[in-house]
């Protein structure tokens, strides 16, 4: 076998594992790190960009079976980082109120547990889904018909 069929295998083989723990608490820890920094007044548009990502990639993963978000989940934490974005516009104000933290902390608690499920294939996939929605002109991909999707 040459060089390029047995690393072929091998990567093939790596792609179906989930990510390392490591790499699972690096990823888990910075999401959480920038919920703390909005919830206390001390965030930017990046960690906010940062969550925005998050619920993106949580929609996709649960699409494709991992996790079981409660009603509503998805629709609750966009209308939290919705609002965040809506006064970061307006007064350059970069926080979370408590109410949208909580949102958003059932969202990174989903999010968590799917990263330890998810294979790094599912992720890849996942990622090349987010790149293909920011290109389109949908406002959610949870949202049918200008309505929050009902398994959502």
């Amino acid at each position: 076998m040459n060089k390029r069929g047995k690393s072929g295998k091998a990567s093939t083989r790596a792609m179906l594992l989930p990510p390392t723990a490591d790499s699972v608490r690096e990823l888990s820890l910075r999401y959480h790190l920038a919920l703390a920094a909005l919830r206390s007044g001390e965030g930017n548009g990046y960690l906010l960009s940062e969550l925005i990502r998050v619920l993106y990639v949580a929609w996709y993963l649960h699409e494709d079976g991992y996790g079981r978000p409660a009603a509503g989940l998805f629709a609750d934490a966009e209308e939290a980082l919705d609002r965040s974005a809506s006064r970061a516009t307006r007064d350059d104000a970069w926080y979370l109120e408590p109410r949208e933290c909580a949102a958003v902390e059932k969202l990174l608690a989903l999010h968590d547990e799917q990263l330890q499920q998810a294979s790094i294939k599912a992720m890849l996939a996942v990622q090349k889904r987010l790149a293909h929605f920011a290109r389109s002109d949908k406002r959610a991909p949870w949202q049918k018909g200008g309505r929050a999707a009902a398994s959502a």
